[in-house]
């Protein structure tokens, strides 16, 4: 009788155990190429998010009135506040020699948008814009002011401390504060406070969302987000920002200076 070829169950095993190791191989470099990839979506998408937020606080911090960057720290959350400026012209008369006024003439200027406004005279010294003293540099912007006929109304009677060597004024918005929460490594914007002699880390008010998972330590050390030179007579104030972003083990950190204007 003829009996028909085939394989013997050593041929089989020996079969099954190289397509084995052969299918181990080729899932060991999909799962690598599969991995890569996520890390390498996760990368791009740390790093734009930490762009975006950087940006953010950049363009922010360019436009703060002179001498109004102030840094804080407590309790594992670091903080940036700033006055921002809305608009600015000169004033035509002396303010300081008439006392409390409600009113007075100056340039036209671009009107500030809806809000809470301040008009500020000669920022000179940080101190004093926040401490809402009459007299002093702040006073409340009236909303009916004319602009386009350079007229600049007061909420209430106010006394300008000092004049400005160059009759400047400026038109402002509330403060403004950044923080960085090291517990939850979240970033974000704090308005709506009002004026605080001291700065608050973070301040009373409800924040919105700019970013997440930042770092204020690193390696064991701790982190400086935020650090203010406050500059001289012959050159600007600088701000300088050390970002620091991680998530699931991917580092990003974006580190930039802000020339901040403190010619009052």
């Amino acid at each position: 009788m003829r009996h028909a070829a085939g394989f013997s169950l050593v041929e089989l095993i020996v079969v099954i155990l190289v397509l084995g190791i052969v299918s181990a191989g080729t899932a060991i470099y999909i799962v690598r190429g599969m991995q890569a990839y996520t890390d390498t979506v996760r990368r791009d998408r740390l790093t734009a998010t930490a762009r975006a937020a950087t940006e953010r606080v950049v363009r922010e911090l360019r436009n703060a009135l002179p001498n109004s960057i102030r840094v804080a720290t407590d309790a594992g959350v670091a903080c940036i506040e700033f006055i921002p400026v809305d608009s600015a012209s000169a004033y035509l008369e002396d303010l300081a020699p008439q006392g409390s006024l409600s009113a007075f003439n100056a340039v036209p200027y671009a009107p500030p948008p809806a809000g809470n406004r301040y008009v500020v005279v000669y920022p000179y010294a940080t101190a004093p814009l926040y401490a809402a003293a009459n007299p002093g540099p702040v006073a409340a912007y009236d909303p009916a002011s004319n602009a386009a006929a350079g007229e600049v109304r007061l909420a209430g009677a106010h006394a300008f401390a000092h004049d400005s060597p160059r009759r400047r004024f400026f038109l402002t918005g509330a403060p403004v504060s950044f923080c960085i929460d090291g517990a939850s490594g979240r970033l974000e914007r704090y308005t709506g406070y009002g004026f605080t002699a001291a700065p608050a880390a973070p301040p009373a008010a409800t924040p919105s969302l700019l970013a997440e998972h930042l770092q204020l330590v690193d390696g064991g050390a701790a982190v400086t987000p935020f650090a203010w030179d406050p500059g001289s007579l012959t050159r600007a104030g600088v701000v300088t920002l050390d970002l620091r972003y991680m998530e699931e083990g991917e580092w990003v950190r974006l580190r930039q200076e802000v020339q901040i204007r403190n010619a009052p």
